[in-house]
């Protein structure tokens, strides 16, 4: 059977280009989307804000203006008595503002009304909550909208009428029919848009007065939290969703005057087509040059698979072939740093494949060959060099007190100190057992002896993993001064170390003839 080889390192680099090209493209593009959404959307949303705002100081305007012409003529009334020729020459003048205009004294009975085809004459009693209210208040009331005994929805505008003793006589009228062509709806029609975009009114109870759909007049929405909000004399914009569950883009605006909400929205689906414009854009703009990172990334990704390729497949052949240093090595041309390492890395690995380890399992550290392969390359190359051979003082006392466990510890311990002190080109190396040793590289004996006592001093004062401190014997010796020889190096070394244990141990001694 087979053995499945697995995927090939070209076909990984090129999905991994293929998935990221892809990945960063539609992370960009979302971003860029969402980024475009938001603003549109924040745009719409303060649009409405400030159409609801401008809207609202337009109504307060118009009623101002409104609430002025009744002023005007409730003073004139005071003064004059009108005949219904001079009321209907009134209505004339103000249509674009009322559509009808009455006198009621101050039992709500009718004296003059203009047109005359209201569904009221003169001599009839008003009997609605806001004709009472008016005549109740003698001050200049607007109303919230109310059915009227013709069953128009009707908005009253009135203004208190006294004679010259200050005698409250009764009051002068005007009235807007929602549900009809008015000054209100003329103005607030100007603010609706193809895109679905409009503005609707409501009254201080939640009811709306004016909306570009007139069935929805009179009709109650102070459910809506957008509505609960402006009637409560609030500002703002936010999206929502209207009495009806449609999503908007909602700026609202209190007018204080009135006590009535001004909405302007915008439905979130107008978002729609800019949106896919800009989604096909993108992608007519970004295809060409994605198309082209492709191409450049999967040419790369071909130039640094192909020869990590060559070196799987020696590596493959040669362990096939049963060889360790193979002498049909791939050439490998590549520019790139880490693929001409791992190249010679590759070779050295397999002229090894069969070496014993060269660092000591236990220390970390060199080991006893590894010191042996050094220190005869410097004496080929006649490079000087010291070396310091040391021994724990007293160790089977240790190991037999303490344990081998322990006594393992205190080997690394060592080892770890010893590495601490000594150079970055010196080479640290066990010996065997609690042996060690350090090959100062171009060290005269000065630099040997001193690394050497202060080794020792930190050992001495150091608390050992045993919990008590040990001691360490010490023994130098120079090459090429004291011998010629890699074995005569070693064994004056270990001779000066011997010395340092008869003497009392815990010493440093130099050899000498």
């Amino acid at each position: 059977m087979k053995r499945y080889k697995g995927l090939t390192l070209r076909f990984m680099i090129g999905v991994l280009v293929l998935v990221s090209a892809l990945l960063t493209a539609i992370v960009g593009g979302y971003s860029a989307f969402s980024s475009t959404r938001n603003s549109l959307a924040l745009n719409h949303l303060e649009n409405n804000y400030q159409y609801a705002k401008k809207i609202s100081s337009e109504t307060n305007m118009l009623l101002t203006g409104m609430q002025e012409k009744i002023n005007f003529i409730a003073s004139i009334v005071q003064d004059h008595t009108f005949t219904q020729e001079e009321v209907n020459w009134l209505q004339q003048a103000n249509k674009d503002y009322f559509n009808s205009i009455f006198f009621v004294d101050s039992n709500r009975v009718i004296q003059h009304i203009s047109p005359a085809d209201t569904g009221l004459k003169a001599g009839t009693q008003l009997t609605s909550e806001v004709s009472i209210e008016a005549v109740k208040l003698k001050k200049p009331y607007i109303s919230n909208p109310y059915l009227a005994t013709s069953e128009r929805l009707i908005l009253l505008i009135s203004s208190p009428v006294f004679d010259k003793e200050g005698v409250y006589k009764g009051f002068v009228g005007g009235t807007i029919y929602l549900e009809e062509d008015n000054v209100l709806s003329t103005m607030l029609n100007e603010h609706f848009y193809g895109d679905g975009s409009y503005v609707y009114v409501v009254d201080s109870h939640g009811h709306i007065i004016f909306h570009p759909n007139k069935k929805r007049v009179n009709e109650l929405v102070s459910e809506n939290t957008i509505i609960q909000k402006v009637v409560a004399g609030n500002k703002g914009y936010e999206q929502a969703e209207n009495s009806l569950g449609e999503k908007y883009f909602t700026g609202y605006s209190y007018e204080a005057r009135s006590g009535w909400g001004i909405v302007s929205q915008t439905p979130v689906s107008v978002l729609k087509e800019p949106l896919n414009k800009l989604i096909v854009s993108m992608i007519m703009q970004g295809l060409p040059f994605l198309l082209f990172i492709l191409l450049i990334a999967f040419g790369v990704s071909f130039i640094i698979s192909k020869p990590l390729h060559q070196l799987a497949k020696f590596s493959e052949d040669a362990i096939a072939d049963n060889k360790t240093a193979p002498l049909d090595r791939p050439i490998i041309r590549s520019r790139v740093y880490e693929v001409r390492q791992l190249a010679h890395h590759i070779h050295n690995h397999f002229e090894q494949l069969n070496s014993e380890n060269r660092i000591d399992g236990l220390t970390g550290i060199a080991n006893r060959k590894t010191f042996e392969q050094v220190m005869q390359g410097w004496i080929e190359s006649q490079l000087p060099f010291c070396l310091i051979l040391l021994d724990i003082d007293h160790f089977k006392k240790v190991n037999d007190t303490f344990g081998h466990v322990k006594g393992d510890e205190v080997l690394v311990f060592t080892a770890s100190i010893m590495q601490n002190f000594s150079r970055v080109e010196d080479v640290c190396f066990r010996f065997g057992g609690e042996e060690f040793g350090i090959l100062v590289k171009t060290g005269n004996i000065e630099t040997a002896a001193n690394l050497a006592e202060r080794l020792r001093s930190e050992i001495e004062t150091s608390k050992s993993p045993t919990g008590e401190a040990i001691t360490i014997s010490l023994g130098i010796a120079v090459y090429p001064e004291d011998a010629g020889q890699s074995t005569e190096v070693i064994e004056k070394a270990d001779f000066a170390l011997y010395q340092s244990k008869a003497y009392g141990r815990n010493k440093t001694t130099i050899y000498a003839d």
